[in-house]
């Protein structure tokens, strides 16, 4: 009896995990896929070379300015498209995200992460970066990258979701974002300006595009059960 109590008591606390796992498998059953495409319609801006104003033996003279990346026909690379407040919410994943100092710029430029996967910064350059980002104008983290590479994780930092804006203290031209998201819900546009958003429970969503020097745009979607939907989204108010 008494081994028949303990296994009962090991089956009975198992039960909230493999209830999750159902209720999980069971929202990816009448779920879909958001995919589509981004892009800049219109004139390309004149967009000047960054000057560069130290560590000349290693940054350079200038840099290219990388805030309006196109493709060919106008594809926007590093648009985020996401779900506004879905109201759903999962465990995060296991996924290592990592923002590189890497040639006196931030590598990727626009980083989008779901709150809790870890994030680690690292040092690419034989160059000091100090990594200051700041939500809503207050300090996020504020950390030394001293050689390279260096690299620490700083997971337990981000507390809540936002755009953080990343600067670094030494290297005055460096920007970089992170985009921090409380639900699994997004996508950041690749080279050919396009995203997949998928196992987006069906239902009706307002899903949203930014850039930070094209602006924004909004959209109604409705999710179907299965397969997928595809959107053209534009973006284009120079900023």
């Amino acid at each position: 009896m008494k081994h028949f109590s303990r296994h009962l008591s090991a089956t009975s606390a198992s039960l909230p995990f493999i209830a999750i796992l159902f209720l999980n498998f069971a929202s990816l059953l009448n779920a879909g896929t958001i995919a589509g495409n981004v892009k800049f319609p219109g004139a390309v801006p004149d967009l000047k070379p960054i000057q560069v104003s130290k560590d000349h033996d290693y940054c350079g003279l200038t840099l290219p300015d990388n805030s309006l990346l196109l493709g060919g026909g106008g594809e926007l690379k590093n648009a985020v498209v996401y779900i506004e407040a879905p109201g759903i919410h999962r465990a995060p994943s296991n996924k290592e995200n990592i923002l590189d100092t890497d040639g006196c710029s931030f590598v990727p430029r626009v980083t989008a992460m779901a709150l809790g996967e870890k994030l680690i910064i690292r040092n690419s350059d034989p160059k000091l970066h100090i990594v200051h980002s700041y939500l809503d104008k207050q300090t996020v983290f504020n950390l030394a990258v001293p050689f390279k590479g260096h690299q620490m994780e700083i997971t337990r930092k981000i507390k809540k979701p936002g755009l953080l804006e990343v600067h670094c203290d030494t290297h005055a031209w460096m920007r970089g974002y992170i985009h921090v998201f409380d639900h699994p819900f997004f996508a950041v546009t690749d080279e050919k300006g396009s995203f997949a958003v998928p196992n987006v429970p069906a239902g009706v969503y307002t899903l949203k595009v930014w850039h930070e020097k094209a602006g924004a745009q909004s959209i109604e979607v409705k999710v179907p059960e299965e397969g997928e939907i595809r959107v053209e989204l534009e973006v284009g108010r120079w900023q």
